[in-house]
């Protein structure tokens, strides 16, 4: 059994090669053909409102979820008061403000699960390898093929990476943030800061209840193409697999050691 200490050792050695973003992302589709779309580089892309909307219509929380891209402020009653005059020109109840991008509803946004080697389960080691597999227990992935779909993409880091950047400057060098979600509250200061900025990375913030999601989100900054697909082309580093199937998955590393220096 690994210390905690030695394992933290272990992996900062082996990021100094790989680095600390993810290693692999997901996807997961409800049906199989969706699945060979993204494994062909085809990723279908939503807008916010369709998010909210499966929310608001449906209930359904996980994939829908009615703040997606909103910057909700509650407030006490407001008093605005003209600066010249003196005069009070508006009052407002307490209640909630809701802000949004224009631009936001038809910007597509793609969603991931991102692995990276620190989540990963390591479970097997010795002086010259080490095994790891993903960190999902039965029940996470009773409840991810439930709430996503019956099928998982598993698609190498670094290729999709690369694929993402090559399209957006096939694309006029549009901007675009792939990254880690950051879930917290709604009235966090980064949050709302971002909202305020026109920042890209309020495409990265929703609320703490989705963060069992392990969701990195990308977000160009293209009109939503007709079909809604981001077409990359074929990922050579993708695999369809069964939802249930992802529990079982690993990979092994081999390396050489040299002794620990003491601090």
């Amino acid at each position: 059994m690994i210390s905690e200490k030695d394992r933290s050792y272990l992996l900062s050695q082996i990021e100094m090669h790989i680095g600390e973003r993810p290693l692999f992302y997901l996807k997961f589709c409800s049906e199989e053909r969706f699945a060979f779309d993204v494994a062909n580089g085809d990723l279908y892309g939503n807008a916010a409102e369709y998010f909210r909307n499966i929310e608001n219509e449906s209930g359904e929380v996980g994939q829908g979820d009615k703040n997606e891209l909103l910057c909700i402020i509650e407030t006490q009653r407001i008093t605005a008061i003209d600066p010249i005059t003196g005069k009070v020109f508006m009052t407002a109840p307490s209640g909630q403000m809701k802000i949004e991008f224009g631009v936001d509803k038809v910007i597509p946004i793609v969603s991931f699960v991102g692995i990276s080697l620190r989540d990963m389960v390591l479970y097997d080691f010795d002086g010259a390898h080490a095994e790891f597999r993903f960190p999902f227990t039965d029940d996470e992935c009773i409840r991810i093929k439930e709430k996503f779909g019956n099928y998982c993409v598993i698609i190498g880091a670094r290729e999709l990476e690369a694929k993402i950047e090559n399209y957006c400057r096939s694309v006029g060098g549009a901007d675009f943030i792939f990254d880690k979600v950051t879930h917290c509250s709604q009235n966090t200061i980064q949050r709302i800061d971002a909202f305020n900025k026109g920042d890209k990375r309020r495409f990265l913030y929703k609320n703490e209840a989705f963060a069992y999601q392990r969701e990195y989100r990308l977000a160009i900054a293209i009109e939503m193409p007709d079909d809604h697909f981001i077409r990359l082309g074929k990922l050579e580093n993708a695999k369809v697999f069964a939802s249930d199937e992802i529990r079982n998955f690993g990979f092994s590393l081999e390396y050489k050691t040299s002794p620990k220096q003491e601090s």
